[in-house]
């Protein structure tokens, strides 16, 4: 099992989240609840915001750490603007199981050859 780890700052301090073990159940449940957040209007779907999704993410991930202090806000609150990939990076790649590209399969940032 993969570790989780957040490295936040809480009142001024970091402080560091871990948490080793998360039930398939919460992938189910994080699928289940995205989904929702997609709304059907006739023919059209709506999708949530930006904003909507980042919170619902945080506080998914907030819900991964049981019994400890942690939540959504804290997260938003405390994770470094430079870092806030690592909601999506637990998500994607610890909850729901998909696979991290390697560097081999990651496209190359076209700005670098100018």
């Amino acid at each position: 099992m993969t570790e989780i780890r957040l490295d936040l700052m809480v009142d001024g301090k970091k402080r560091t989240y871990t948490q080793d073990f998360v039930p398939y159940r919460k992938a189910l449940d994080y699928s289940e609840g995205e989904a929702k957040m997609w709304k059907k209007q006739g023919n059209k779907t709506i999708e949530p915001s930006a904003i909507d999704l980042a919170k619902y993410r945080a506080d998914f991930v907030a819900s991964l750490f049981e019994g400890q202090d942690l939540t959504g806000d804290m997260i938003i609150d405390g994770i470094d603007s430079e870092n806030k990939d690592v909601i999506m990076d637990i998500v994607l790649y610890r909850v729901l199981g998909y696979e991290k590209p390697t560097e081999d399969e990651v496209e190359a940032d076209p700005k670098a050859e100018i």
